[in-house]
């Protein structure tokens, strides 16, 4: 009985430790369950991303002026051109890169893909040149018919009932063609995409040797193309800065889809100069293009700003200057960038943002990568000057009055972008096409900038109206497109093509001028106390 009692006090003094009593560290018994943990807290929302937007201009690219109603596209998102052919394009989903349609009746249609609009909220300016369609004319398309551009070698030679509509079956009354050549040694931007091949291994940059489009409808407006089986003769104008043409190029055509040029034929050279022609067979109609898939090099380089620091998201641009040709690309967060450029030529390179622009200094390039030896920098004043032409005349030169009096940059005085005048001229440009880029680093208060055209050449077969001549002015941001006036008589060998005046905030307007004159114009600016932004 006691050993009962005592084993009962025992279970007890347990108890009384288990309900928290006693020393329950030290008894080998004793537990305790711990409370369940706090729930996680709830991760915070992530931002809004917000969408990409791009804005820009469409211009004639015969006469610079904008074009209204222009349908810009991408996907379900479209707008329209205003009056000055400006538009914006919102509401843009976030991506590595947009391809972007540009349609008119009665325009070439245009196609662009842009650089990155990866980040929330970004946004890019992409400004297009539309080419008015060459020859527009009805036939009996049940007969053999040559479609001839009037003063071009380019053509488009059809079989006899070789068009068809889309589902087969024959057109309806008289067929319509519309044909146009594009030339881009004078002007790299006509052409539609981004100068890029579809390859196996990816994209491929080309270099042009002129291209061609052609589209067709029936007398009910479907679209024509060619019946399967039956194939066209096309014949493209050549277009080049190199200084010799191919006598067999690969043809390419565009597709609006993926926004790459894909080979499908060749073309041989054919024809005397200056009426040659490159010859070749296609199978459908739409934008073909007599290039080739060229070796690249590498330039590397670095952007930055007017405060040396460098910039993150600047699209830099090679441009050739003996080969036509283009490519971009995109600086790294350190502001370091590395673009693709023909190898053993000669290529001019430019860095700009939406609202600022570098200089443009021209590169030689042999067998391997090169780097520059300073960052680009891109300028405050943001504006540019950029004057490009054809085979002839030979030699056109840029010269731009500055803000004090005396100061002329030219190529004999190519200018400084670090001390006044703060205006540079990147090269003299002496055998045909240009490019000739005039920039500007700091711009001065309330004055008057002019800039002209010289036909150094002292030719006229053609002068700078027939070349075509054409002059693209970049202020910040917004581009103004210049092509010859009437006027050009073999005494007028000065094209004065506007006045950029500033005011107190060096904020600067383009002013056209437009008059072929026999003398330069007098400087308006007759003092040297030019007071310059920083």
């Amino acid at each position: 009985m006691k050993f009962k009692l005592l084993l009962a006090a025992a279970f007890v003094a347990l108890a009384t430790v288990a309900c928290g009593g006693g020393d329950g560290g030290s008894n080998p018994f004793w537990y305790q369950v711990p409370p369940p943990p706090p729930p996680p807290e709830e991760p915070p929302p992530p931002p809004p991303v917000e969408k990409a937007k791009v804005t820009g201009r469409v211009t004639n690219a015969l006469g610079g002026q904008g074009v209204g109603q222009v349908t810009v596209s991408t996907g379900s998102l479209s707008t329209l051109t205003a009056d000055d052919g400006s538009y914006t394009l919102t509401e843009i989903a976030p991506a590595a890169s947009v391809l972007l349609s540009f349609t008119k009746a009665g325009m070439v249609p245009q196609s662009r893909a842009t650089a990155a609009l990866s980040a929330s909220g970004s946004s890019t300016v992409i400004n297009i040149p539309m080419l008015p369609v060459a020859v527009t004319v009805n036939f009996d398309p049940q007969a053999a018919y040559d479609v001839v551009v009037p003063g071009s070698t380019a053509m488009v030679r059809l079989r006899a009932n070789s068009l068809r509509r889309a589902d087969g079956s024959a057109p309806t009354g008289p067929a319509t063609a519309r044909v146009t050549p594009i030339a881009p040694a004078s002007d790299v931007n006509v052409m539609p995409g981004n100068y890029l091949a579809g390859t196996d291994g990816g994209a491929a940059p080309i270099e042009s040797f002129g291209a061609l489009d052609a589209s067709f409808v029936d007398a009910d407006g479907a679209p024509l193309n060619l019946a399967a089986g039956v194939d066209a003769t096309v014949r493209i104008a050549p277009s080049s800065r190199a200084d010799a043409l191919p006598a067999s190029v690969p043809l390419f055509h565009y597709n609006t889809t993926t926004g790459l040029w894909v080979q499908e034929g060749s073309a041989t050279l054919q024809g005397t100069a200056p009426s040659q022609y490159y010859e070749g067979t296609v199978t459908h109609f739409t934008t073909w293009n007599a290039d080739q898939i060229y070796n690249t090099v590498r330039i590397n380089g670095c952007v930055q700003n007017a405060a040396g620091e460098r910039v993150g998201g600047a699209l830099v641009a090679s441009e050739g200057k003996t080969y036509t040709g283009l490519a971009t690309a995109l600086t790294n967060a350190n502001g370091e960038f590395s673009v693709a450029v023909k190898r053993t030529s000669e290529a001019y390179v430019i860095a700009n943002t939406p609202t600022e622009i570098s200089n443009a200094p021209t590169v030689s390039v042999g067998d391997e990568d090169v780097s520059l030896g300073a960052c680009l920098t891109l300028t405050r004043s943001a504006v540019s000057v950029k004057l490009t032409w054809g085979s002839r005349p030979l030699d056109l030169d840029s010269y731009t009055f500055g803000a004090n009096a005396n100061e002329l940059v030219y190529f004999e005085n190519k200018g400084s972008l670090t001390e006044a005048p703060f205006i540079g001229l990147d090269v003299d440009d002496r055998d045909s096409f240009g490019p000739e880029v005039t920039t500007f680093a700091k711009l001065a208060k309330n004055r008057t900038y002019r800039f002209v055209v010289h036909n150094y050449s002292d030719t006229f077969d053609p002068g700078q109206t027939g070349s075509p001549a054409r002059i693209e002015v970049a202020n910040r941001g917004a581009q103004s497109i210049f092509a010859p006036p009437a006027g050009e008589t073999s005494s007028t060998r000065i094209w004065h093509v506007f006045d950029m005046t500033t005011d107190a905030n060096c904020q600067a307007t383009i002013v056209p001028v437009q008059q072929f004159l026999a003398d330069p114009p007098a400087p308006i600016n007759t003092d040297n106390d030019a007071q310059y932004c920083n």
